[in-house]
């Protein structure tokens, strides 16, 4: 990684229509293994509509990693909105954070604002992840 930096890349997604809890778990196990290998370390958010997910690592990891997320058959419409270069990562304890958000339950509410109080999370993640919550309705 040149000069120190990593990078950090945050996307949105639509979810295939009839995906489940079970594949949202499955889709977290497949990325905590994946990270593992390609020393990544990020969020992943579910709303039950729409996915959200920040990676951070080397360029050519986070390349690779979304290379293969972008031809996963449980989402479609992806779309990055954020892309830089930083010097240290936000979840640096975690190869991928997971959590479904709910808009109704305080639950999810204080699930995700634990995962987003970490000392290196930026402000505007913490703006992105929480309007993220409040969109989208939960899976069935």
């Amino acid at each position: 990684m040149p000069n120190g930096l990593i990078t950090s890349l945050c996307y949105i997604s639509t979810a295939r229509a009839d995906l489940t809890e079970a594949d949202f778990q499955a889709i977290l196990k497949e990325a905590n293994q994946r990270n593992d290998t390609l020393e990544l370390t990020g969020l992943l958010a579910f709303n039950g509509l729409n996915f959200m997910q920040i990676l951070e690592g080397s360029r050519a990891s986070v390349n690779q990693c979304i290379a293969l997320i972008e031809t996963d058959p449980r989402h479609d419409g992806m779309v990055i909105f954020d892309r830089r270069e930083v010097r240290r990562r936000e979840f640096p304890g975690w190869q991928m954070a997971g959590i479904k958000v709910d808009p109704e339950s305080q639950d999810s509410k204080a699930d995700l604002d634990h995962i987003l109080s970490e000392d290196g999370v930026r402000p505007d993640t913490r703006k992105h992840f929480e309007s993220f919550r409040s969109f989208g309705t939960p899976a069935q």
